[in-house]
């Protein structure tokens, strides 16, 4: 699929986000009655919600599975009681592997947005997915997901793939050596497109970062020129995470995108840091441990509190 050209900075946060994952819905509803097939059975009652990935990578072994519940009218359900149902879909038959409960996880962001008259004005923004941790898949192939909801309510499910193999880095994998530039290298503004004068996040390269042999955490994402519309929020979500840590491991922001193609050419090609781990979408989060090796990832929005778990589990062993 061809990346989108861009003409002016990406608007709307998580509202924008929430557009996207409506309209994505309905192809994800066909696919699922396709495989559902109609047989000569009556018309069963119409779903009272509707379910929306809010990933797209997942491969045979552990993944973190988020997504989204919405009604007919588009509304979001939010901090429900959810668990989901897993099935290995064969053609028009299934099987079910697994449930799992999910967790309702909130972020807090700030969205930029510009004026006609050139000024910057910031919208705090707030906004969540349902999580379930983890959840093995054992084999690639086309899978299923139905959602119950406070233990019974009636929800459209969601067909995905389990691709054979990662495009991004996986667990366990060394973390590329990527020598991108620093605060040290060129200013502020050639390397981040945050609305902000400067921050920590720019302090050392990941080569620098694994050469010393300590945890720390690597982060994708462009506030400005965003296909998601969710790195605003996972900038400022890791932010936070950088003070929270108190400077003790460093966190490392990387635009994903080529800016100067973004500034000057209205068009978004991926930057040779993003081309170097293979992303096939933004924004992506990694943790990576002592020995330089990815510890977690996370695909889209995530919370401070998964980093976080995720940095202390690999300080402690």
């Amino acid at each position: 699929m061809p990346l989108p050209d861009i003409t002016q900075e990406q608007r709307g946060g998580f509202r924008a986000f929430r557009r996207r994952l409506t309209l994505l819905f309905a192809a994800g509803a066909a696919v699922v009655a396709l495989l559902a097939g109609c047989g000569g059975e009556p018309e069963p009652p119409a779903p009272v919600y509707s379910g929306i990935l809010a990933a797209a990578e997942f491969v045979p072994g552990p993944n973190r599975f988020p997504f989204g519940l919405v009604d007919k009218n588009g509304a979001f359900l939010e901090g429900a009681d959810v668990s989901v149902r897993f099935f290995a879909l064969d053609g028009e038959t299934s099987r079910f592997h697994a449930e799992a409960q999910a967790v309702w996880r909130e972020v807090e962001g700030v969205t930029p947005h510009v004026h006609d008259d050139g000024e910057v004005h910031l919208h705090l923004d707030y906004a969540g997915v349902y999580v379930v941790d983890e959840v093995a898949f054992p084999s690639a192939g086309i899978w299923g997901a139905e959602f119950v909801v406070d233990g019974g309510t009636l929800t459209e499910g969601t067909a995905f793939e389990v691709q054979a193999e990662a495009d991004a880095p996986a667990v366990g994998e060394a973390a590329p050596r990527t020598e991108n530039l620093t605060i040290h290298d060129a200013p502020f503004a050639d390397i981040s497109t945050r609305p902000v004068e400067g921050d920590a996040l720019h302090n050392v390269s990941v080569a620098e970062a694994i050469d010393a042999g300590e945890p720390f955490v690597v982060f994708f994402a462009s506030p400005r020129f965003c296909v998601s519309a969710l790195c605003g929020p996972v900038t400022d979500t890791l932010e936070r995470v950088q003070q929270e840590l108190g400077g003790a491991v460093e966190v490392i922001h990387i635009e994903p995108w080529d800016l100067d193609a973004a500034r000057n050419e209205g068009r978004l090609t991926p930057s040779a840091e993003m081309a170097e781990w293979g992303l096939p979408s933004e924004p992506w989060t990694f943790v990576v441990d002592g020995d330089g090796r990815i510890s977690a990832r996370y695909e889209g929005l995530v919370t401070a509190e998964e980093v976080l778990g995720a940095v202390r589990a690999v300080q402690g062993s």
